[in-house]
Parts: C-alpha cells; sequence; structure tokens
C-alpha cells in the first residue's frame, strides 16, 4: 500500500475509532465510505456496510439505496413504499483488497457469486448474517416489482491499492460479468468498476470538499443590497451551464448539492411529469415562463466578466424541476433557459431562512422543515456546550462536518440518529428503531422534537449510543450478534441505571434524571461495565422469550418488555 492511501485510510480510520482493525480491514471501510458517499449525501457509518468475513460470496460491503435512503433491512422497503408509493432501488456492492495488484479471479468470483447467488430465486452456497440481509432486501424489493419506477441499478466497485491501466483481461472479464448480470433482465442499468489507488483517493478527498463551479450567465440582474447578503441575482441561464451545476465529470448527477433541499426527489408525480411533458414536447422556449425555478445559495460567489465562480453552494429550492431536466437532457435539442435566483451569503441564519420560505410556497410536509425549527437550533447548541469528554456533535443539516477530518465521525449524531436513539430509550420503542425515519417520526411526531422539551434526554441517549456503538466494533466476530439489538441496549440501560420512571423530556427533573445515567457514560472504562450487563440484560431476555440471537428477533415486540423486567430486576437502587 502507498503511502498517501495508508495515511488517508488511517486518517479515518482514527475518525470512526477503527484504528485497531488490522489493514485490510481498515480498507474495507475506508472504501465502502469513500464509495458509498459518491452515491450518497447523508452520513453513515461504515460499519454498517461491511459484510466481509467469511460466507460473504466475494461481497465486502454493500449499501441498497431505497428511494434515495440506505435500507437496514427487508421491513425498510415496507416502510418506504407505504409512504411513497413507488420504490427506486440502487444496489452497491464492492470488494475491497489491499492487494497492489488487480485480482482477475476474484473479480470474476464476485462477478459469478452476485449472478448466481445474490441476485438468484435461490442460494445453494452458505452465506453470513449481512450477506443474507443484502439477499433478503432484494427478495423484498422484487416481491414488489410492481411499484419499481424502473428496474434497480447496480453498481459494483473492485477496489484495490494498485494502479488501474486497463488491462486488456481485466477489461474483458469485467464487460463478460457485466452482460451475464445485465442478461438476468432484473436491472435497468449496470455498472462495474474497477477502482485502484489514485480513484479511491480521489473519492475519499471528495468527501471532505465543497463543490466548485464556474458557469456563464449571459442575462443577470442584481438584486438592491440585502442585509447580511453579499449579493443577490435574478436570471436566466442555459440548460447545458445548469447542468454544470448538478453533474459531475463523468455527468453522473451530484447529490450532493441538493442536501439542503428539504425534499428529495418525489418521483413521477403530476408536477413532475408536467415539466417533463413540457420537455418532451419540445416546448423548450415555454419551460422559462412555466417553471418557478432554482434558488441556489452560495457561501462564496467570484465573478469575472460573464463568468461566475461558485464554491460550497447547495439548491436549496428546485429539486424537482433539477431531478427531471437531468431524466430529460436527452430530449433537449433546443435552446432551454432554465431561470435561477442565486444568493451569496456566508450566514446560516439567512441561508435557513431562504430554505423555509422558498420551499413553503409548494406544499411541503412540516417535518420536511425539521432541521430548520428552533428546537433543532437549541439542541445543536446544547451539544457543543457539553463538557469535551463526552462532547458530541449534532448534525442538524447533512454533511455539517464533513469538512472537519479531525473530527470523530461516531461522535457526529444526525437527525435520523438521534431520532431512533431517543425513541429507543425513552419511548421504549427499540423495536421500531430500524424502521425508515420517516416512518418513526410519524408515528412519534407527538413526542419528540417539541418546543416544550429539554435537551438532556436527547444528548444522553446520543451519548449512551456513541459509547456503544465504538465498543461494539471492538467484539470478536463470534460476539458481534449483539449489534443487531443496539437500540435494546440504550432501553436496558436505562432501567438498569435509573430507578426512577422516565419523568418526561420538559420536565424541570430531567436535567438530574440523566445527569445519573451519564454518570455511567463519562468514561469509556464506565462505559464497559455499562454495556457488558445490557448486553447480558438482553441475552437473558432473549432466553426467557425463547428467542435466538438473530436480526429478526429485534423486532418482537414482547421483548421489550422483558429487557426492561429484567434490567430493572439488575437494579441495585430499586433493589435497595
Amino acid at each position: 500500500m502507498d503511502a498517501i492511501t495508508r495515511a488517508l485510510m488511517n486518517e479515518y480510520a482514527q475518525a470512526c475509532g477503527i484504528a485497531d482493525l488490522p489493514d485490510d480491514k481498515k480498507f474495507e471501510h475506508f472504501s465502502a465510505y469513500a464509495i458509498v458517499s459518491s452515491r450518497y449525501s447523508d452520513e453513515f457509518d461504515s460499519a454498517d456496510l461491511i459484510a466481509g468475513d467469511g460466507g460473504d460470496l466475494n461481497v465486502d460491503a454493500f449499501a441498497v439505496k431505497v428511494n434515495g435512503r440506505i435500507a437496514d433491512d427487508a421491513d425498510f422497503v415496507d416502510d418506504v413504499l407505504k409512504l411513497n408509493g413507488y420504490l427506486d432501488v440502487e444496489f452497491i456492492v464492492i470488494q475491497a483488497k489491499t492487494s497492489s495488484a488487480f485480482d482477475g479471479a476474484a473479480l470474476i468470483a464476485l462477478g459469478d457469486n452476485l449472478r448466481n447467488q445474490v441476485f438468484a430465486d435461490k442460494q445453494t452456497l452458505p452465506v453470513n448474517n449481512e450477506v443474507r440481509r443484502l439477499i433478503e432486501i432484494k427478495d423484498r424489493v422484487l416481491k414488489n416489482a410492481a411499484k419499481l419506477k424502473e428496474n434497480p441499478t447496480l453498481s459494483i466497485y473492485y477496489a484495490c491499492t494498485g494502479n488501474w491501466n486497463g488491462d486488456t483481461y481485466l477489461v474483458e472479464a469485467i464487460k463478460t460479468k457485466k452482460a451475464e448480470l445485465e442478461n438476468t433482465n432484473i436491472f435497468s442499468s449496470v455498472s462495474f468498476e474497477a477502482l485502484g489507488a489514485k480513484e479511491v483517493q480521489k473519492l475519499f478527498r471528495d468527501t471532505r470538499t465543497s463543490i466548485t463551479r464556474e458557469i456563464k450567465i449571459e442575462r443577470l440582474v442584481t438584486i438592491p443590497a440585502i442585509g447580511n447578503v453579499s449579493a443577490s441575482y435574478l436570471g436566466v441561464l442555459p440548460h447545458e451551464e445548469f447542468f454544470k451545476l448538478i453533474t459531475d465529470d463523468a455527468g453522473e448527477l451530484v447529490k450532493t448539492v441538493f442536501v439542503d433541499n428539504v425534499r428529495d426527489f418525489q418521483g413521477e408525480n403530476p408536477v413532475n411529469a408536467d415539466i417533463a411533458k413540457t420537455i418532451t414536447d419540445g416546448a423548450f422556449d415555454q419551460f422559462v415562463l412555466r417553471n418557478n425555478g432554482i434558488t441556489i445559495v452560495a457561501k462564496s460567489i467570484k465573478v469575472t466578466s460573464s463568468s461566475y465562480k461558485l464554491e460550497d453552494y447547495q439548491i436549496v429550492n428546485g429539486c424537482q424541476t433539477s431531478h427531471v431536466l437531468y431524466a430529460n437532457r436527452s430530449h433537449i435539442t433546443g435552446d432551454l433557459f432554465v431561470p435561477i435566483k442565486l444568493i451569496h451569503t456566508e450566514n446560516d441564519d439567512v441561508s435557513q431562512s431562504i430554505i423555509r420560505s422558498t420551499n413553503k410556497q409548494t406544499p411541503v410536509e412540516e417535518n420536511d422543515l425539521l432541521a430548520l425549527t428552533q428546537f433543532q437550533r437549541d439542541l445543536e447548541d446544547f451539544y457543543k456546550g457539553t463538557p469535551e469528554e463526552i462532547r458530541l456533535f449534532y448534525e442538524r443539516r447533512a454533511k455539517q462536518y464533513s469538512s472537519q477530518s479531525d473530527l470523530e465521525k461516531g461522535r457526529i449524531t444526525s437527525i435520523g440518529s438521534q431520532l431512533k436513539s431517543f425513541s429507543s430509550m425513552f419511548l421504549d420503542l427499540p423495536n421500531q428503531a430500524s424502521r425508515y425515519q420517516g416512518t418513526l417520526l410519524k408515528s412519534v411526531k407527538s413526542q419528540v422534537f417539541q418546543t416544550t422539551h429539554k435537551p438532556d434526554a436527547y444528548f444522553v441517549s446520543a451519548l449512551a449510543f456513541y459509547r456503544f456503538e465504538v465498543l461494539a466494533r471492538r467484539l470478536p466476530v463470534a460476539e458481534r450478534g449483539i449489534k443487531a439489538f443496539r437500540y435494546y441496549l440504550l432501553l436496558a440501560f436505562r432501567h438498569r441505571y435509573e430507578a426512577s420512571d422516565f419523568p418526561g423530556a420538559g420536565n424541570k427533573k430531567i436535567a438530574q434524571y440523566c445527569n445519573n445515567l451519564i454518570s455511567q457514560l463519562d468514561s469509556f472504562e464506565k462505559a464497559k461495565i455499562a454495556f457488558d450487563e445490557c448486553s447480558e440484560i438482553v441475552k437473558e431476555a432473549l432466553l426467557d422469550e425463547g428467542l435466538p440471537l438473530e436480526r429478526d428477533s429485534a423486532k418482537s415486540r414482547g421483548l421489550i418488555s422483558k429487557v426492561s423486567t429484567v434490567a430493572r430486576g439488575r437494579n441495585t437502587k430499586i433493589l435497595g
């Protein structure tokens, strides 16, 4: 392994708390994070993607994107389908090797196993629990094939630390395996990429750098001065220039420019169908009149003649229009102009008010605007003020801390992670934590993130989750089954170490209540004692319920009360 790849890999491993892993496992995590980040804009834990450990069918890591979110399990598919009414699916499969040469036999074996095992009707080879999870998600997707917008896409990556020089034998092997997978008629498209050290390095560096594009704007009007706004403009942009803002060098859509947009692409709804019809009917000159336009907020805009260099920008309104334009780009054969509003500001308050206002002009669920609420802002500030030894970082906006390479990633708590940890520990819902975030939020909407709530309970649930996740990564392979019950550990922790009932997140006594719990987590030594006991509590509860230590058991409603009972039975404060 070259010095640069090793340095970047070790930097990532240090930030994720996996520095003690052997190089081959660190490279799997490093490659998985770099590759999946290029196709997924939210934060995620690479530990949730790793599959390689015997019985892996040459799959070292995988992610399944369902309607823009990474699926935890097969039930996630049902949740998304119930909310959205359609499925848009991408399978991402990764093989990562520390060898300095591309292994043709391993590459071919990966293609064969995907065709003959993972995406086959039946499997004839034994698989580990993670690959079984991949197969179960695949089966659930295909069971609902009638609801697919189009057949799933499959993106395969083979990464190593060598140099990719387009070796003829390897190119032909990739072409053959790609064709065989296409011939299954399961996928709308299949890509199979070989990545050498330089390609992996670039993908990783891209995860922590802001996007910069230079575009030419011929028709633009400067808006009069506005407080806390450096400059703002109204104008129209030729479609060729607009595509520079939303695509990468390979012509792929850059999802990260839509991170601050409150809604992901909504698919073929009536509004989007109408936008598409304007294009497919060839009414290019009408587009600028019929469309409300795109709002772009940039941290920096440098003007030279008719060129504008945008740095660290976001499309905060116009995600639907952007996706429809991209999907129908081959139909654009004439001059099509996109109406734009371009705003240069470094003030977060201004940015957030723009996002809220522009998205309120069309129907948007209030849930989508969650990150902009005052409670979320207060929670972020509370996290910043916690003692350094237990400090976490609340990620109110996706990729908020991506440029801080020295920050331990495990200490970053997203809104989705916060929702799951709080609901598990204090609402007694660990069996629902693996559900699609929108589904879970809908079911507990009146019980979470309320303006009357104090931040203490949210923080302690996130702290416990962080401590336990770090400890779980250090478990030997044979003991990692407990990770499927990570949210039950949070429930067990509360009942084991706090004798009184939860007073409610808005109660004036909540700070003291949570301080008692934090005292068990203020060092890794104390947290390990708590983690070990909570693991034993969950295992005892499973045994009492006659359930195996397997992922499906984590969905049992009966297990909730049993874990609570066993934990309280061990609470020395209750026992006196």
